[in-house]
Order: C-alpha cells, then sequence, then structure tokens
C-alpha cells in the first residue's frame, strides 16, 4: 500500500516546488559623440558602434559590485553604476551610468531601459 502512495506523493511535492525564475530582460545602454548601443541579453553582450559591424562576445557571469554590476569579456569590459544619468541630447532620464571599454576604446553613456 505504501509503495503505491509513494509516486502520488512525490507528484504532489513536485507540484509544490518553485518554478525557476524567468530569465532577465535584455539590458539596453547608449552613448553619444560617438553613437553606439550595447545590449546584454542571456546569450550575448552585443555592442554597436555607429556605421561599425557589431562585437559580440558570450555574456559572462555578472560581477556584483557595491555600485553595480560588471561584464567582462576578452573585447567587451562593461560598468553599470546605478545613478542617473542624462545622455545629454535628449530629456530622457535613464537608471543607469554605463562605461564601456571596447578592444581599449572606451565609451561613455546611460543604460537601464
Amino acid at each position: 500500500m505504501i509503495t503505491k502512495l509513494f509516486p502520488i506523493a512525490a507528484l504532489a511535492m513536485a507540484a509544490c516546488a518553485p518554478l525557476p525564475p524567468p530569465p532577465p530582460p535584455p539590458y539596453h545602454a547608449v552613448g553619444t559623440e560617438p553613437f553606439w548601443d550595447v545590449l546584454i541579453d542571456e546569450h550575448d553582450v552585443t555592442f554597436t558602434l555607429a556605421g561599425a559591424q557589431p562585437i559580440r562576445q558570450p555574456t559572462p557571469q555578472a560581477i556584483h559590485g557595491f555600485a553595480g554590476e560588471i561584464y567582462q569579456t576578452p573585447r567587451i569590459n562593461l560598468n553599470i553604476v546605478h545613478g542617473t544619468c542624462s545622455d545629454g541630447m535628449s530629456d530622457r532620464v535613464f537608471p543607469d551610468k554605463v562605461q564601456v571599454t571596447v578592444d581599449g576604446r572606451r565609451f561613455e553613456g546611460c543604460g537601464g531601459l
């Protein structure tokens, strides 16, 4: 009798197990002079400079610093600092300041929307 109840109990317990969280939404950041953007999703970090081919690297595990997140790849390093930011070209206010270094060249901008 106990062996017949075990599969039912296991099924009932599995139904109570928490579901894994959904993947985080893509993170988007932009900069001006020169115009660039970066997109971080669950698969890639993609940096695009206006007029150039996108640079893609696999998304690394984020390093959680005291002010925000850091992503380091062989070609793209991204530092997100939580704090309001204006891109200087529009009236938009972003929740983050972003510094990106791509192949040794540094860019600054805003992100989080």
